[in-house]
């Protein structure tokens, strides 16, 4: 059983004043807000509606266009994101499993 739970991200908000920390530190609070996008969002937990129409789609296309990525995404209620890594993780199981396979014979 998983006894994991969801950890906050964890945002800096003050540089650190003393050490090689002061020394080093080049970014400045601009710096910083710039270079994050802001927000972290952890790991997406899909529901198994959610996985069977990935699945499905993945099973017509191995790569999806970005016009029907943004389409599978809106109707599934997930983000164009969400949907690119799916498919970019599933592509790389795709692989090793069929390497794995073709290794065996």
């Amino acid at each position: 059983m998983d006894h994991r739970q969801s950890q906050p991200c964890l945002q800096v908000t003050d540089p650190l004043n003393f050490g090689i920390d002061k020394i080093l530190n080049t970014n400045t609070d601009s710096d910083r807000s710039t270079n994050k996008k802001g927000k972290c969002t952890g790991r997406a937990v899909f529901t198994v509606t959610q996985k069977n129409w990935l699945e499905y789609y993945f099973q017509m296309e191995k790569y999806i266009t970005k016009q029907n990525r943004k389409i599978l995404a809106s109707s599934l209620g997930l983000t164009d994101l969400q949907v690119k890594v799916w498919f970019q993780n599933r592509r790389m199981k795709w692989r090793h499993t069929t390497a794995a396979t073709s290794l065996s014979k």
